[in-house]
């Protein structure tokens, strides 16, 4: 059993309006061994960039970083308002589709934050949607002797398991490495490792590679092993997923198998199926 790591890619710096800038990374770059993930952003923003829109087919997830000025306000068609503050998760779980908005909470500074779209497999695409949440002190941790620490937001590690749980497996750990630790990648699965800061080491199969601050690469093959480790202190995203070997449609923020499937979720959304959520009043 082997772990083969892709070349490292590079996030690209974006900026918009409503004081919204991005380190986008272009997953597409990974092939297949991106999947289940289709989108990864590393966001920052202090006003209101996007309105109330709708989503399908995916899950939307949202981890607000430790270091956010801000929480997150995240509304949805379900009629959920709820606010998560630095250290917490928000897992909207499109499904047949949900209309949704998040944007900073209050006037408490700029929300650092990276939102992960997370493909749905083909017998999920209609599932019932849903909002999935942990605030800060919801979310377990692992900890080592050495300073390493591994927040557990989704699935497991080393035996720390998070109590979201979404309709298909995934793992989503935010990673503050001081020396080294170890995890596996199960069969069938892909993973990416982001890195926030510093440089993190990635070891499999007797090779090393590095990838540094606002880099990713993608982990797959059979079942093994790796490590991530650093020389100084780093800050890494682990996400890891079952590969999901289905054809991909993507239109806006609907992604499906078929065209057809998108020309449904389009005509859902026009007939008010997905619900209603009026825009937010200036404040």
């Amino acid at each position: 059993m082997s772990i083969q790591v892709s070349p490292v890619i590079r996030a690209r710096s974006l900026r918009g309006a409503g004081g919204f800038s991005v380190q986008s990374l272009e997953v597409g770059q990974l092939g297949e061994r991106a999947s289940p993930v289709v989108v990864l952003d590393d966001f920052c923003v202090s006003g209101r960039p996007f309105g109330p829109h709708p989503h399908a087919g995916f899950s939307a997830v949202t981890y607000v970083f430790e270091d956010s000025q801000g929480g997150l306000r995240s509304r949805d068609s379900l009629g959920n308002d709820v606010v998560t503050g630095p250290g917490g998760i928000v897992w909207t779980q499109a499904g047949r589709g949900v209309i949704h908005e998040e944007v900073p909470a209050g006037a408490s500074g700029e929300l650092h934050g990276l939102q992960v779209f997370v493909n749905l497999s083909a017998r999920n695409k209609l599932a019932a949607p849903q909002m999935l949440r942990l605030d800060k002190g919801e979310v377990p941790e692992w900890r080592n002797g050495a300073g390493d620490r591994v927040r557990v937001a989704v699935g497991s590690f080393d035996g720390v398991l998070s109590p979201l749980a979404p309709v298909e497996p995934f793992t989503f750990l935010d990673v503050t490495l001081r020396r080294e630790i170890s995890f596996e990648v199960p069969p069938a699965h892909n993973a990416i490792v982001y890195t926030i800061g510093g440089d993190a080491f990635v070891r499999a199969d007797g090779r090393e590679q590095k990838v540094t601050a606002g880099h990713a690469a993608a982990l797959y093959g059979d079942s093994a092993r790796v490590a991530f480790a650093a020389s100084r202190p780093a800050h890494i995203i682990v996400l890891s997923g079952p590969s999901i070997q289905e054809p991909v449609v993507v239109q806006g923020s609907f992604i499906m198998n078929e065209r057809s499937q998108i020309e449904a979720a389009v005509a859902r959304f026009r007939r008010g199926q997905m619900g209603h959520l009026a825009p937010l009043a200036d404040s």
